[in-house]
């Protein structure tokens, strides 16, 4: 192997040394990207103090992940008849649903989760101006609903609501704080943690640049093995 510290090798060595310490870098650069991602997303924000909403998120924008569960304020109007229910959602170890209207901020709705109920129906509806304190939340994943005609849903997805009504929706929602009338305050428990997927673009590049720098090695070791092999079976 000493033949291989020859100083016309050395290109071949500092390139394979560039390659390594390069896929190593980049891949720790994706996979701290990853943990920065995550960590936004699951970090708990929801005893900070509030900010206004439209200091987080506009009516167009999408979701910012680093405000999951960041309280905020809302002011606006109640839309009437907009009321709908989530079911699902357990308070207590009983379950129930979680009681939905929509606020009017300017020319947008906001969902906002009022509060939650043992069963769907019977919750009298909000009406006139409104100024609440919400944990913001991104949209649910999509659910089968058995019956999309009907004021339940299997859970509390923009898209679904957007259907309903014919104006334009926040890319979020809010659970109040403060409950409803009659109604429970919906469990902390239920805001969600970080997706399982969430950033897996960051964290399989990392894996790709690191299997980069693998294959990078293994070519320079088959070639000095080679090498040596020719040069010791040259001087026989």
């Amino acid at each position: 192997m000493t033949r291989l510290l020859h100083p016309r090798y050395w290109g071949y060595h500092l390139v394979v040394v560039v390659a390594l310490v390069a896929a190593g870098l980049l891949g720790l650069w994706q996979y701290h990207g990853w943990q920065e991602r995550r960590a936004a997303e699951a970090r708990d924000l929801t005893q900070v103090a509030p900010i206004p909403l439209a200091d987080v998120i506009g009516p167009d924008d999408p979701f910012p992940g680093e405000y999951v569960g960041q309280p905020v304020e809302v002011l606006g109007t109640w839309v009437p008849g907009s009321t709908v229910y989530v079911s699902g959602r357990e308070h207590e170890g009983r379950e129930g649903y979680w009681v939905v209207d929509e606020v009017r901020v300017g020319s947008s709705l906001l969902p906002a989760v009022r509060g939650w109920a043992p069963t769907p129906g019977g919750v009298p509806e909000p009406a006139g101006d409104v100024s609440l304190v919400g944990w913001l939340q991104p949209s649910e994943a999509a659910a089968a609903d058995d019956d999309p005609t009907d004021d339940v849903l299997p859970q509390l997805r923009v898209a679904d609501l957007a259907q309903r009504f014919d104006e334009d929706l926040y890319g979020a929602y809010v659970v109040a704080t403060e409950p409803g009338d009659g109604l429970v305050a919906a469990d902390l428990q239920q805001l969600p943690d970080a997706g399982r997927f969430t950033a897996i673009r960051n964290l399989l590049y990392a894996i790709e640049w690191w299997f980069f720098g693998a294959f990078a090695l293994f070519v320079w070791w088959r070639w000095a093995r080679e090498t040596v092999e020719l040069e010791t079976s040259g001087t026989r």
